[in-house]
């Protein structure tokens, strides 16, 4: 999709953050959707599939985040996605006109334009372009800045990689592979700059190299993902809000959305 949808889309969400008073970091979307009176639902542990849902009632809404991985930064951009589902021109409506209930998987995993404006919206909303720059022109450049930027946000190293490469004035280019694919990718201006370089697409293979062959055997990626899985904050309690919240055990679209189907 075009790329200016998607910047004013990260606009929208540095906009919202500031009209709710989040001057510096962390910005708290719990905080926000506690104030638009939506109900915040962690979707079970054991439960796996997408990382977040929205489920519009009328009026109200209740928005649904995953807990599998034990993340708290994971869980924040999650949630801060869901808003952007809420507070984005035309979600609400097309969401509504689905059914009234939209499943996700958040942090730039999927192409769709609705998804995309939403992770772009979530990381606008975590990491406002003025405080990432501030944090980034303080700190190491590279993976140590990138690390202090999420300790800081409170969002996942992901969404503090790809806000960093957004933002920072040094060249950095940010490739995300599964298996032997690249999964994505996003590179600075300044590293785009440098000169004619290879535009790294979705599904094209990995290099043989280092990366590929420690993508190669699971067990060094699950070591990597627990060693990666906790940013040094405590985890806050799942449920935010003691309003009525709907039981997993129901058999409706809410169990629906937690199997993943």
């Amino acid at each position: 999709m075009a790329g200016f949808q998607l910047k004013i889309a990260t606009q929208h969400g540095e906009k919202v953050a500031e009209e709710f008073g989040f001057n510096q970091f962390p910005i708290r979307p719990r905080e926000i959707a506690k104030a638009r009176d939506i109900v915040i639902q962690a979707k079970p542990a054991e439960v796996k599939g997408v990382s977040g849902a929205i489920v519009f009632a009328g009026d109200s809404a209740t928005i649904i985040y995953s807990t599998e991985y034990g993340n708290k930064g994971f869980e924040n951009f999650s949630i801060a996605h869901e808003l952007g589902h809420w507070f984005l021109p035309g979600h609400p409506e097309e969401i509504v006109k689905g059914g009234g209930a939209h499943m996700s998987r958040a942090h730039f995993t999927q192409n769709t334009s609705i998804e995309l404006e939403a992770d772009h919206f979530a990381s606008g909303l975590l990491l406002p372009s003025h405080l990432t720059r501030k944090l980034l022109s303080n700190n190491q450049i590279g993976l140590d800045g990138i690390l202090k930027l999420a300790e800081t946000a409170h969002c996942s190293i992901t969404a503090a990689a790809i806000r960093a490469a957004e933002c920072g004035a040094y060249p950095m280019a940010i490739i995300v592979s599964r298996g032997d694919e690249i999964a994505y990718a996003f590179t600075s201006e300044s590293f785009k700059n440098l000169g004619k370089l290879a535009f790294l697409r979705k599904g094209a293979p990995l290099p043989v190299g280092a990366t590929r062959g420690f993508n190669a055997d699971a067990a060094n990626v699950m070591r990597a993902a627990s060693s990666f899985s906790l940013i040094r904050n405590p985890r806050p309690p799942h449920r935010e809000d003691h309003r009525a919240a709907p039981h997993w055990s129901k058999p409706s679209r809410y169990s629906r959305i937690c199997q993943g189907r």
